[in-house]
């Protein structure tokens, strides 16, 4: 059972240390990610139309960044920049198709559309907004609202959240778009690490029979916006759970590279205790201790 054990946290300490990276956002946000996970930064004008509806009261001043695989970012920016280019193929496909009902219309749809996404290597993208305006500037009702949840409980938060959750059901309700099963599937309000009220918000749908989920989490720093989410078309890999990515920190311009250093050494203390205590083989030791290195 011991060397059981040993097994087990070795297996865990290798597997986080090799699958997990922390990434520095333009020194306002540190994010825990895969280790294929890159980031860049879209002109802000690119996308502003797009998440119009969402940001538009947290003013002019922000950035806006993808995070995900290569493949995942440029597919995402692609499809908000250039949508018509990319499912041109399939709309071709479609023109020489006779399709006898709604039904068989849709699933050839859904087909192609996983197709095209399988071809392009999408797993779904993590966004991130910073913005550089306080909100106290530029939705002054929406910094009242902020202000009166920090002297709030959690259960009056709860009650807050069940409001705001109908209200945001009534803005996002979208009627007017056939076959499209769009839900709020999480509102909730609580305070984060930072003692900041943060707001975390799931949305599900579902279209031509494929499944889209968004997460949005969202809250002030030194009272200015920051905004994490994630879109996932059909099958995503590594971006569910935005909310448990974000590293709070007093000094978020920490050197990433320390804190990798400062986890490696933890690391190897633990191996170390493994190694005394007769979990581990000096043999077994070694290598753990020469992967972790690497």
């Amino acid at each position: 059972m011991k060397k059981l054990l040993g097994i087990v946290v070795l297996g865990l300490l290798l597997s986080h240390n090799s699958f997990a990276k922390t990434i520095n956002i333009d020194d306002k946000i540190l994010l825990n990610v895969p280790e294929n996970f890159n980031y860049i930064k879209i002109e802000t004008n690119e996308v502003a139309d797009y998440y119009a509806e969402f940001f538009s009261s947290l003013g002019e001043d922000a950035a806006f960044y993808y995070v995900g695989t290569d493949d995942s970012i440029e597919f995402a920016n692609a499809m908000v920049n250039d949508q018509e280019k990319v499912l041109e193929p399939i709309m071709k496909k479609m023109e020489k198709k006779n399709f006898s009902t709604e039904k068989s219309m849709i699933n050839f749809v859904s087909k192609e559309i996983k197709k095209l996404m399988k071809k392009r290597k999408y797993q779904g993208v993590i966004w991130v907004l910073i913005s550089e305006e306080n909100l106290e500037d530029t939705d002054y009702d929406l910094f009242e609202t902020v202000e009166s949840l920090k002297n709030m409980n959690q259960a009056d938060m709860n009650k807050e959240a069940l409001e705001y959750k109908k209200e945001l059901k009534e803005e996002l309700s979208v009627d007017g778009v056939e076959g499209l099963n769009l839900k709020v599937s999480k509102f909730k309000i609580e305070k984060n690490k930072i003692n900041s009220p943060a707001f975390d918000l799931k949305i599900a749908a579902n279209m031509f029979n494929i499944n889209w989920d968004m997460e949005v989490y969202g809250y002030l720093k030194n009272n200015k916006p920051i905004i994490v989410g994630s879109e996932c078309i059909g099958k995503c890999k590594g971006v569910t759970g935005v909310k448990n990515m974000i590293v709070y920190s007093d000094t978020t311009s920490t050197n990433t590279s320390s804190e990798s250093s400062s986890s490696i050494v933890d690391n190897l203390n633990k191996l170390n205790d493994l190694y005394k205590s007769g979990v581990l083989t000096k043999e077994e030791f070694e290598k753990a201790k020469k992967k972790l290195l690497n």
